[in-house]
C-alpha cells in the first residue's frame, strides 16, 4: 500500500527515451521512499517503481504545450521522463523530489567524529 502523505498526480505522461513505443499514461505518486508510476490501462496495470536512493540527478524542463517535463537519471543509468500536466504540480514534485534524494546529513552524525579526530591527533 502507498503512504498517507504522498503526493499523487493524475494524467502523466512516462516517455520512454530508448524505444519508440507511445508514452504511457497514468498515475505518478511520490512516497517516503520510492517513486511510483501506475500505468491506466487496466489490462497491464505497469507499474514503475524508482528508490529515491537510486537518483543522481532531477532536471525540471522548459514547460511545454503538452505539458512540463521532469527529466530523472538514476545511479544505474537509467533515464525517465514523466510530462506532468500542470506546471505547479511539477514543481511540487520536483521539489519533494530534491529533498528526497538528497537528504541531510544528521548533524550528530559525522561532524563530531571529525571534530573528535582532529583534536586527538595530538596537537
Amino acid at each position: 500500500s502507498i503512504l498517507q502523505n504522498e503526493i499523487q498526480v493524475e494524467n502523466v505522461r512516462l516517455t520512454d527515451r530508448i524505444s519508440s513505443r507511445k508514452a504511457a499514461l497514468g498515475t505518478l505518486y511520490l512516497t517516503a521512499t520510492h517513486v511510483i508510476f501506475v500505468e491506466n490501462v487496466l489490462e497491464t496495470r505497469k507499474e514503475t517503481w524508482v528508490l529515491h536512493s537510486q537518483i543522481s540527478s532531477i532536471e525540471k524542463q522548459a514547460t511545454t504545450a503538452t505539458g512540463c517535463p521532469l527529466l530523472i537519471r538514476c545511479k544505474n543509468f537509467q533515464i525517465i521522463q514523466f510530462i506532468i500536466p500542470q506546471e505547479r504540480d511539477c514543481h511540487d514534485v520536483y521539489i519533494s523530489l530534491i529533498r528526497l534524494a538528497r537528504p541531510a546529513i544528521p548533524s550528530n552524525s559525522l561532524v563530531p567524529a571529525l571534530r573528535e579526530c582532529r583534536t586527538s591527533g595530538g596537537e
